[in-house]
């Protein structure tokens, strides 16, 4: 009968077998994929040299056959009268413009459909003049073109409401034609395209002006696409408070945040993405409130304004990585801080594949025990090095954070998700420079 020390003492050693198993298994397929890939680079190689000793004894031929022929004719015709003064600036240096030898081209695809076919053909031959026949041979050559913007007219269409009368709700009822916006002089696909044009492109309200008259000949001013966005804020804002609503109640989400410049002053950019659904709002704070009601688990980085809302949630191990790899390769990094950041891609690597496998309750549950000691350890070991302190540090702060994923399914280690999304806002903040009034800054809601 073992006792409890020797069975702590067993599962220790098995726990450390397991890693360095883990850690064998990944280094033997890492040796097996490059030896593959080393023996197939071996095979072409080994190609690429008959072939091109093939070509070297045809070259060698061409080269004796030409110096033969400039012996013959030498002094006959050509007399060199000049000399080059470096002759190594004619030499060809590295590699060579254009197509490469054994390069595959490539060149568009034949679209699937074709709307439109002519035929052509000559009556005079256009070197000559002279009559020509016609036959029944034909090359065939397909060209893709959109129209030219002159034919591309708005096109304006009156619309005859009849007034009519309701006689159970006491007044005058009208019609609303399809494919129309009430109240508004300006069509459904107009619209959309200026939506596009501003939101999808990025383009300032001057050049989505100048876009409409050099294509369509409208004249929009600046004032007027203000205030169509200003009315598509009332018509989708509450379509936009749905994908909040929808990201809410996801049992996964993820949230990031970004500055934000409103009118000279620092504002906040946010992003809250679900599995279907990405959000963006600007507020004044750091502090907002986004998440507040949500259900279901947080990813997040380790901005720690999150700690105060009440549910469940995943820091981003892909911070911590970064942070401890930084620390690492500086100039005056210790061997602690070294020791520490492969200790923590270790457990990255085993975290990421215990995820990876179906989710069992009591699995996970033994295996977040198990991880758990790992960053306790971290956490309670007394550090030397000031480096370390500060990875140390970030640790204790996410702790039990770091392991949510494995309690729940279909949560991710890292917050690349939210990273991505807000990635357009930060290209639209570098073109923008941000938003010029309060209103400006929030367009759907």
């Amino acid at each position: 009968m073992m006792t409890p020390a020797e069975i702590e003492q067993t599962r220790r050693e098995v726990r450390r077998l397991r890693i360095y198993t883990s850690q064998l298994k990944r280094l033997q397929l890492y040796h097996k994929d490059k030896a593959d890939q080393l023996k197939e680079l071996l095979k072409q190689k080994d190609k690429q040299i008959r072939e091109l000793e093939k070509e070297k004894g045809k070259l060698q031929e061409d080269l004796e056959k030409i110096k033969r022929e400039r012996d013959a004719y030498k002094g006959m015709v050509f007399k060199s009268k000049r000399t080059c003064s470096n002759p190594s600036s004619h030499t060809t240096k590295g590699r060579t413009r254009g197509g490469q030898l054994g390069h595959k081209g490539y060149g568009r695809e034949l679209p699937e459909t074709v709307d439109k076919h002519i035929h052509a053909h000559l009556t005079n031959c256009p070197n000559c003049d002279s009559k020509v026949l016609r036959t029944d041979s034909t090359d065939t050559h397909t060209v893709t073109d959109i129209p030219h913007w002159s034919l591309m007219q708005p096109i304006t269409t009156e619309y005859s409401i009849e007034r009519q009368w309701c006689s159970n709700c006491q007044k005058e009822v009208r019609a609303c034609p399809v494919g129309i916006i009430e109240g508004s002089k300006l069509g459904i696909n107009l619209l959309t395209c200026i939506l596009v044009w501003k939101y999808r492109f990025r383009d300032p309200h001057n050049k989505i002006a100048e876009r409409l008259y050099t294509f369509y000949k409208l004249k929009v001013s600046e004032g007027s696409l203000v205030d169509i966005l200003k009315r598509a804020k009332d018509w989708l804002g509450p379509l936009y408070d749905k994908i909040l609503l929808e990201i809410r109640q996801n049992p996964v989400k993820h949230a990031d945040e970004t500055g934000w410049r409103v009118g000279g002053e620092n504002w906040w950019c946010w992003t809250g993405v679900s599995a279907k659904s990405t959000y963006y709002t600007i507020e004044e704070t750091r502090g907002h409130d986004m998440f507040e009601g949500s259900k279901g688990v947080l990813v997040r980085d380790d901005y720690a304004a999150y700690e105060k809302l009440s549910l469940p949630q995943q820091s981003c191990w892909a911070h911590l990585l970064r942070k401890s790899h930084e620390a690492s390769v500086s100039d005056n990094a210790s061997d602690e801080v070294k020791n520490l950041h492969k200790k923590l891609k270790t457990l990255f690597d085993l975290l990421t594949e215990d995820i990876s496998l179906p989710f069992n309750q009591e699995v996970r549950q033994e295996l977040y025990g198990w991880y758990l000691k790992d960053i306790e350890k971290i956490i309670n070991t007394h550090f030397e090095c000031s480096d370390t302190k500060r990875i140390q540090t970030r640790i204790r702060n996410q702790n039990v954070n770091l392991l949510t994923a494995l309690l729940y399914a279909g949560v991710a280690l890292t917050n690349n998700a939210a990273e991505r999304a807000i990635r357009p806002m930060v290209v639209t903040r570098k073109i923008s420079g941000g938003s010029k009034t309060r209103s400006g800054a929030k367009p759907m809601q």
